[in-house]
């Protein structure tokens, strides 16, 4: 609700600045007004945004069990595909990608933590997810070889974003 309020107040303020700031000679008792309204405004959204990501760290739909979960089936299911065949490598990569899709929605009540912590989980994970992606094209273009070596840096990758995403707990 307070995210929505801060929404409202925002907008608000930036039309009314608009109109006092657009006049000749400007209105800068409103255009002092309205910045005043956009300050409240950008205070209750980025309140109701720290309350959301509170909400989502405790229901479960985000977090660190949520995603120490995501990473461990996904390294799993990685471990069975390093030497499987490029076909079969090739088609469970493209799940597995469809899945961690999922993973920087599901990480932003880490942002609770602070920005550094999140931003050095996000940094090794999308590292991973880099050569995850790129051995899924160099599979998909018959480069077996090169899939084979990114398909081992994003695995490793994923397993130092777990043990990163392990750290938080202890």
């Amino acid at each position: 609700m307070k995210k929505l309020a801060g929404n409202v107040l925002l907008t608000a303020g930036l039309i009314a600045g608009s109109i006092a700031a657009a006049r000749i000679p400007p209105m800068w008792g409103g255009l002092a007004a309205s910045l005043a309204v956009m300050g409240a405004g950008i205070v209750l959204r980025r309140q109701g945004a720290r309350e959301e990501l509170h909400r989502a760290a405790e229901s479960g739909t985000g977090g660190v069990g949520e995603l120490e979960r995501l990473l461990g089936e996904a390294i799993g299911r990685l471990e069975k595909i390093l030497d499987a065949p490029a076909e079969k490598a090739h088609a469970e990569l493209t799940k597995i990608l469809e899945e961690l899709d999922e993973f920087a929605e599901k990480a932003q009540p880490l942002r609770i933590e602070g920005l550094m912590t999140y931003g050095k989980i996000m940094s090794i994970f999308s590292r991973g997810e880099r050569a995850l992606n790129r051995a899924w094209s160099a599979f998909a273009d018959g480069y077996e070889k090169e899939g084979r070596k990114y398909l081992r840096y994003g695995y490793e990758d994923l397993k130092e974003t777990l043990a990163a995403v392990r750290a938080m707990k202890a």
